[in-house]
């Protein structure tokens, strides 16, 4: 009797330990990224003294990915100043005049234990330094130097509404570090 009291016990044992060790789903996460980036016109318009590059910008967001499977969703809030000066003479934007913010979708997926792909889709809003509003994509291949914390490069495609100046397209690339923090129960 007492060896099977001894084996009922083991086995119960055994089992909450096999519940703890059943792997939690991907857990939620918050990101924040820093970069810096430069952007090339696609579109220009030379009577506002506007080259092929643009000015060089920062860029900080902060997002919320949810839980779930190989691909996740997500959501942010970006915010991008120009560090450089642009538009000649005609109508100057010196740096830190032109100031935007966007909220956007993200996507997020681990490739690797160490490496992830983000992607974002949102909706620029210049509210400093001109009107407009836009649209714009992007992805970026991030690597983990440590845990909760790493380095990225972007591409992105924007499109503006840029008032007197008509539509604006401009293809960026950028470059910056990216904190990753995981929420665990």
């Amino acid at each position: 009797m007492l060896a099977l009291l001894a084996g009922l016990l083991s086995s119960a044992v055994a089992r909450a330990q096999d519940d703890y060790d059943v792997p939690l789903p991907n857990p939620p996460r918050y990101l924040a990224l820093g970069s810096a980036g430069l952007p090339v016109r696609l579109t220009m318009n030379e009577d506002y003294g506007q080259d092929r590059l643009g000015a060089s910008y920062m860029d900080v967001m902060g997002g919320y990915v949810l839980p779930g499977g190989s691909y996740r969703h997500g959501f942010g809030v970006g915010v991008s100043w120009n560090i450089g000066h642009d538009g000649g003479y005609v109508e100057p934007i010196y740096t830190a005049d032109q100031w935007v913010i966007m909220p956007a979708y993200l996507g997020y997926m681990s490739l690797a234990r160490d490496v992830l792909v983000l992607g974002h889709a949102g909706v620029p809003i210049v509210v400093s330094g001109g009107s407009g509003f836009g649209l714009e994509v992007g992805a970026a291949l991030a690597y983990q130097l440590v845990a909760g914390g790493g380095i990225f490069a972007e591409v992105s495609l924007a499109g503006y509404a840029a008032g007197d100046a008509g539509a604006t397209l401009l293809a960026s690339m950028e470059a910056g570090i990216l904190l990753n923090y995981e929420v665990l129960p």
